[in-house]
C-alpha cells in the first residue's frame, strides 16, 4: 500500500510568517489540506518528513513537499500512475494548467511531489527521479483582466488537479485562487450524484431559472450559529462556523472561514478569509487571502494580508501598473508575475494607516505601522482665508 508523507521545504515562506504548514489555503492550514488531500483518497499518512525525520515508513511512498497546495485527485492520479510504473518519478501538471502552474513557480524549478518505489528516501533521490506529467482534466474558462486600454479576456485552466507551489507569497494566492472554483463546487453541489442532483435542484427552485451562472449563486453552505443581515448578498460561498455578515453587504464566491466578518456595505469577491479575519464597513476586497485576524477597511485586489495585519479605511492596495506589466521579488531577484499582475503583501501584524497607497508587486514587512506622509495632513488652520485654498507644509494657504 502506498503511503503518504512529505519531504522538507527548501525555504521559509517568503513575505508570510510561521512555517509553511501554517500557511493559509482555502480556510484551513496548508498541512492540513495535505493531509485530507491524502486521506480523500484512502491513503494512510505517516508524519515523518523526509530530510527532517530519519525513519520515514517503509513502502512505496507518495511525497508532497510541506509548501506545496495539492488536491485529492492530484494524489489519486499520482498514486495509481507510480505504482503502476513500478518506478520512482516525480510528477507536473501538463496541459495549459501544466504552463500556468510553470509561470506561478516564479523561475524556481523544484520538486514538488514524488513517489518513490522501494528503499530509503532522501532529497537527492527526489531531486534525481524522472518527471511525468499528469493529465489535468482541465476546462480553459475567459477571465477579464485589467489593462492599459481596459479590460481584455485570458483564458484560465480550471482543473481538479491542484499542484501548486505556495512558498512565496503571490504563489499563495495563487493557490487559493485556482483551487477556489473546484473546492466550491465540490462543498457546495455535492461530492457525488445524489447530493449533486438535491443541491442543484433546491438551488433551481431557488432561482426560478435553469440558467448556470443564476443557479451556481443560489448554491452556498452555511456553518452553525452563521447570522447573515437579511438585506445582504450571499452567493455561492462556503460560510464557517460564527460568520458574520452585515447589512447591504455583498459576498460572492467566497471562502469564510470560522468567526469572519464582513460588515454593513462591505464588499468581498473571490475572496478567501482566514479565522476571524474582518472587512470593515464599505471596505473593498477582491481576488485575495486575508488572514487570521486581519482586517481590512481600504481597497484591497489580488493581494496577500498576513494574520493580524491590518489595512485601513483609505488605504489603497494596488494591483497593475499602467505603463508595464507587474514584478515581485523573489530570492532577492526580480521576476515578472504572472499575467502581469499582482496586489501587495501585508506582513503579519503590520498596519497600512489611512491615505496610503502601495505600489502593486510590493511586499510589506512584518510589524511595521505605516502612515501617509505628513505634507499633506492639514495641521493648522490660520484665520483670515477665503476663497480656494491648500494645504502646504500642514497649513492651509491660498492657491
Amino acid at each position: 500500500m502506498v503511503t503518504g508523507g512529505w519531504f522538507l521545504a527548501p525555504r521559509a515562506p517568503e513575505g508570510l510568517a510561521g512555517q509553511a504548514g501554517d500557511l493559509l489555503l482555502l480556510g484551513l492550514p496548508l498541512r492540513e489540506r495535505q493531509e485530507r488531500a491524502f486521506l480523500e483518497r484512502r491513503l494512510r499518512v505517516h508524519p515523518a518528513v523526509v530530510g527532517l525525520d530519519p525513519e520515514p515508513a517503509p513502502g512505496p511512498r507518495l511525497l508532497v513537499r510541506q509548501d506545496v497546495a495539492i488536491s485529492g485527485a492530484t494524489v489519486d492520479d499520482a498514486a495509481r500512475i507510480g505504482a503502476q510504473r513500478g518506478a520512482d518519478c516525480r510528477f507536473v501538471l501538463g496541459g495549459r494548467a501544466g504552463a500556468f502552474a510553470a509561470e506561478i513557480a516564479l523561475g524556481r524549478d523544484e520538486p514538488l511531489l514524488v513517489y518513490l518505489h522501494e528503499g530509503a528516501p532522501d532529497l537527492a533521490r527526489i531531486a534525481a527521479a524522472p518527471i511525468v506529467e499528469l493529465d489535468p482534466s482541465e476546462r480553459l474558462i475567459e477571465v477579464p483582466v485589467p489593462g492599459e486600454t481596459g479590460a481584455s479576456l485570458v483564458e484560465l485552466p480550471l482543473t481538479e488537479r491542484l499542484l501548486l507551489p505556495c512558498g512565496h507569497w503571490l504563489q499563495l494566492l495563487w493557490a487559493n485562487l485556482l483551487g477556489m472554483a473546484p473546492f466550491l463546487w465540490r462543498g457546495l453541489a455535492g461530492r457525488n450524484v445524489l447530493e449533486m442532483g438535491w443541491h442543484l435542484g433546491v438551488a433551481i427552485l431557488a432561482a426560478g431559472s435553469l440558467s448556470p451562472p443564476i443557479v451556481a449563486a443560489r448554491l452556498g453552505r452555511r456553518g452553525k450559529g452563521c447570522r447573515v443581515h437579511r438585506s445582504a448578498v450571499v452567493e455561492g460561498c462556503w460560510l464557517g462556523d460564527g460568520v458574520d455578515i452585515g447589512a447591504g453587504a455583498v459576498v460572492r464566491g467566497a471562502v469564510l472561514a470560522d468567526g469572519a466578518a464582513v460588515e454593513d456595505q462591505a464588499m468581498v469577491e473571490l475572496s478567501v478569509l482566514g479565522p476571524a479575519a474582518r472587512v470593515q464597513r464599505m471596505g473593498l476586497v477582491k481576488y485575495s487571502l486575508l488572514g487570521a485576524r486581519s482586517s481590512v477597511g481600504g481597497l484591497v485586489q489580488l493581494s496577500v494580508i498576513d494574520r493580524d495585519a491590518q489595512v485601513k479605511v483609505g488605504s489603497h492596495l494596488m494591483d497593475m501598473a499602467l505603463d508595464q506589466g507587474v514584478s515581485v521579488r523573489v530570492d532577492g531577484r526580480s521576476v515578472p508575475a504572472p499575467l502581469g499582475l499582482a496586489g501587495v503583501c501585508v506582513g503579519a501584524g503590520t498596519l497600512i494607516g489611512g491615505g496610503v497607497r502601495v505600489a502593486p508587486g510590493r511586499a510589506v514587512p512584518a510589524g511595521l505601522a505605516v502612515v501617509a506622509p505628513p505634507e499633506g495632513l492639514l495641521l493648522r488652520v490660520p484665520d483670515g482665508l477665503s476663497g480656494t485654498v491648500t494645504v502646504r507644509n500642514g497649513s492651509l494657504v491660498a492657491r
